[in-house]
């Protein structure tokens, strides 16, 4: 800009000087030619009366021009009615050419004062021409016509133009310098306005636009300074509504995602993020089929805008997990124009561990319902016989009555296990304490013996020295080893044998129990620790299980902050895997 400026300035003060200069140029000019031709005029009119009206032979007429040319101080030149030059000042030898074509001589003849400015071809010299008639006694008309050479006023006009160059070369040298500095002091608030809006562009709105002056530069100074403050207020606004609004979308366990009028996402909050296993960034401004990959929520969105009003829906989403949600889409309205929309907004609530819930207690109640009713008939049916007096002999009596105690027992023990799950599940035991883990599986073994002597079951015992603590509650803890190890003694054939081993690594305790018993199908791994489930439901039942032993297992081994894994192949036995974070010692 500082170059633009300085060449305009130069440019205004060249053109400047040049008219300044060439204009009185011109003007001399002009007032010179005009006082010459007066003068010549005078002269011309002196000529004429001098030579009075006779006619006079060339030869005469050429002396008294010459006399009288040494007089004036001009060309006289004599010019008969056909063009002949009679008489001239300057006549060369041979004479000089027609002259009737001339343009003052014209003029002349015809009665007026002829004027022309031409090069003369004569003398090859810018000459000045005045003419008039001079009439006869014999009624001939001559034209006395006298010249002067404007070389003098070009001379002039050269001196002038030399002064003009010399006043635009200074003066431009001057202006050089006198308009770098003001072009320089003009500038500089421009600069620091250019400054000040490219730091504002880079969102950096704490730095002032410092220009004092009291034209309107200090005028547009002020104005963009306020600007710059209402900017900053109102970015503050912003940013802060911004991290409300980010604040409050990450907070939010829904999934949330608005799209605009062409199914473009606008927002797309962490929640959903997760659901779709995609980041935001990468999906703001696309269209929601390339994220959500499903033409069902699609029409979803075009409904809302067909019928301008919310819906609501539950979806199967496929991909890229199978999800049950329910969808509440509601349109985007402005809020100075509620007839305008903006997109719509759709809240996606996840109902599949809802549903997987809902199908679990109807599984559970279902169970129970069966395990309960199975020993109750049978208890049912003894008792009504027993009452009826079908039964004379006393053997028969002790029969029915000690199936009545075993169905009885059984009922007991489903109770019991029902109880314990629940109360694992609800975490409404005693604070956790340190458990020694060597001293548990004493007591474990304890009460497993006596039952696995009748199988003639033996047990291997190793026992690392120096188990840390596990941090937890003792009777879970109890309650999962014993579960353990009276899973292994029902699945193992008689004479068979237990091994059950405790030991540290990287910090955390490892238990692993392992029997040759008959082992678990490959197909039911994953479902041995599911309520009520059993591999073979007629040998549980016939070795007094409940269906719920294994379940109470995983849930006291996640009480306990550990993991649990099985390792199984039909024929050869299973081996359970428990780990848990073992507490460290206080420093």
């Amino acid at each position: 800009m500082k170059k633009k400026l300085t060449l305009l300035l130069l440019a205004v003060l060249l053109t400047g000087t040049l008219l300044a200069g060439l204009l009185p140029m011109g003007f001399i000019r002009s007032r010179y030619i005009e006082e010459v031709e007066n003068r010549l005029l005078d002269n011309a009119k002196l000529v004429e009366g001098f030579l009075l009206e006779e006619d006079v032979d060339e030869e005469t007429l050429q002396r008294r021009v010459l006399s009288i040319g040494e007089v004036l101080d001009a060309r006289i030149t004599i010019v008969a009615e056909d063009g002949r030059v009679l008489a001239d000042t300057a006549m060369p030898e041979g004479g000089l050419e027609n002259h009737l074509n001339r343009e003052e001589i014209q003029l002349s003849l015809e009665g007026e004062v002829g004027r022309s400015v031409r090069v003369s071809e004569s003398v090859n010299e810018e000459m000045l021409y005045v003419a008039i008639p001079r009439y006869l006694n014999d009624g001939t008309v001559q034209v006395v016509r006298l010249s002067l050479s404007l070389s003098e006023i070009q001379e002039i006009n050269q001196q002038i133009l030399i002064y003009v160059l010399i006043s635009i070369g200074a003066g431009i040298i001057l202006a050089s310098i006198l308009g770098y500095r003001f072009i320089n002091r003009f500038l500089e608030p421009i600069k620091r306005l250019t400054h000040t809006s490219q730091e504002i562009a880079k969102g950096n709105l704490n730095r002032p636009l410092e220009v004092r002056s009291n034209d309107e530069l200090g005028e547009l100074s002020d104005n963009f300074n306020q600007m710059r403050i209402q900017l900053k207020h109102s970015f503050d606004e912003l940013e802060d509504q911004n991290v409300k609004l980010q604040a409050l979308l990450t907070s939010i366990t829904n999934p949330i995602i608005a799209v605009n009028q062409k199914k473009e996402i606008i927002l797309f909050n962490p929640a959903a993020e997760a659901l779709f296993e995609t980041k935001g960034e990468a999906v703001y401004g696309k269209h929601i089929l390339e994220v959500v990959r499903d033409h069902i929520l699609e029409e979803q969105v075009e409904k809302i805008f067909d019928e301008n009003r919310e819906t609501q829906m539950e979806w199967e989403l496929k991909y890229p997990s199978k999800r049950h949600l329910k969808v509440n889409t509601s349109l985007i309205r402005v809020p100075k124009d509620p007839n305008r929309s903006l997109g719509v907004v759709a809240s996606i609530e996840d109902l599949t561990e809802i549903k997987k819930l809902e199908t679990m207690r109807s599984d559970f109640v279902a169970n129970v319902s069966h395990e309960l009713k199975t020993p109750l008939t049978s208890i049912k049916g003894f008792v009504e016989t027993l009452k009826s007096g079908g039964v004379e002999k006393e053997e028969q009596r002790q029969r029915f009555l000690g199936i009545i105690e075993i169905e009885a027992e059984r009922l007991t023990r489903l109770i019991n296990d029902i109880l314990t799950l629940a109360e694992i599940e609800n975490h409404q035991k005693s604070p956790e304490e340190g458990i020694d883990v060597k001293a548990a599986i004493e007591n474990s073994l304890d009460v497993i013996r006596p039952i696995a002597k009748i199988k003639d079951i033996g047990f291997s015992v190793e026992v690392e020295e120096g188990l840390p603590k596990i941090k937890g509650n003792l009777d879970w803890f109890t309650q999962m080893l014993i579960n353990l190890l009276d899973n292994g003694v029902k699945y193992t054939p008689n004479s068979g044998e237990i091994e059950l081993k405790a030991y540290q690594q990287k910090g955390r305790v490892y238990l692993n129990i392992k029997d040759n018993g008959i082992g678990i199908p490959k197909a039911d791994l994953e479902r041995v620790f599911e309520r009520f489930y059993r591999v073979d439901k007629g040998r549980t039942r016939k070795v007094g299980g409940t269906g719920l032993g294994l379940a109470i297992v995983k849930h006291a081994v996640r009480s306990l902050n550990g993991h649990i894994a099985v390792r199984s192949k039909e024929g050869e036995g299973s081996e359970f895997i428990v780990s848990f974070p073992g507490e460290k010692e206080p420093q």
